[in-house]
Order: C-alpha cells, then structure tokens, then sequence
C-alpha cells in the first residue's frame, strides 16, 4: 500500500532582501578598509599657526567712579548711602537722592538673604525715579563653594 507523498518543494530564499543586506555590507567593507601601503608612509600634514588671545593680554580698566549705594537688608529694608529709607518711600528718596547728588549712578547693593521681590521692586523704583538701565549696576558678591561636612567621629 502507498500513501499519498505531497512533493517536496525546494526552499525559496528571498533574494531581492539579501541583495540590500549584502550592498550595506559591501559599502561597510570598502569604507573601512585600509590600505597598508598608504598606512606605513605617513602623509606630513601641514601645521597652521594659531596663537590665541590669553587673559593676560587684555587691558583691564579700574573704574572708580563714586555711585550712590541702595543697599538691601536680609529683611529687605533700604538704606541709601547708610541712610535708613522709611517703608514705601524709596521712590521719594532716590528722586531727592537723584537731584541732591546729580550724575551719580547708582549701585544696588542686596543682602544674600534679601527677597528677590524687594530687588525687583527696589530696581522699578530707581527707575522710576529717572536712573536709567545704563545708570543702575548690581553689586553681587561671588558664589563661594559649598563645603561638605562629614559626620564621621
């Protein structure tokens, strides 16, 4: 007795997803292949120049022209010049300031704790009180590193 045998089919390989395969393999292969010849015989490169400015040949210039300090205490009260400025009568102050003291610009001065809010408002009064942007400098000290303490005995 025979039983039926379907024919064996010949296994199909997809040819035309190959052939991509095999271009990406064969463009990887010629770009990093290296010639030994051309390795072993360096090239000389030529070499440019480049001197580059340093700090030090900069001019630094020293401004010491005299400015109206406003300075901000932690609890945001304002003194002018050492002054004590009553609540709410900066503006007052730094007009009367401005025509008592003419052509002296103005530095603000704010203590590290001081509420950001208060340097906001105390720099709308300056200008309100006619100091120009140009007229108003920041007097801020230099952030210092934050030294870790350890609690090892």
């Amino acid at each position: 007795m025979e039983f039926y045998r379907p024919k064996k089919k010949s296994p199909l390989v997809p040819i035309v997803s190959l052939i991509d395969i095999l271009v990406t393999l064969l463009f990887f292969l010629i770009v990093t292949m290296r010639d030994f010849e051309k390795k072993e015989a360096k090239i000389p490169r030529p070499e440019i120049k480049v001197s580059l400015p340093t700090a030090n040949s900069l001019k630094v210039e020293t401004i010491t022209a005299q400015r109206t300090v406003l300075s901000l205490s932690p609890a945001g009260e304002a003194e002018i010049d050492g002054l004590r400025v009553p609540e709410g009568f900066l503006k007052e102050y730094l007009v009367g300031n401005r025509d008592n003291r003419p052509g002296l610009k103005l530095a603000l001065r704010a203590d590290e704790g001081c509420p950001w809010g208060r340097v906001l408002a105390a720099h709308s009064a300056a200008l309100q009180a006619g100091y120009g942007d140009d007229e108003i400098i920041y007097r801020v000290k230099k952030p210092q590193p934050v030294e870790e303490t350890s609690n090892d005995p």
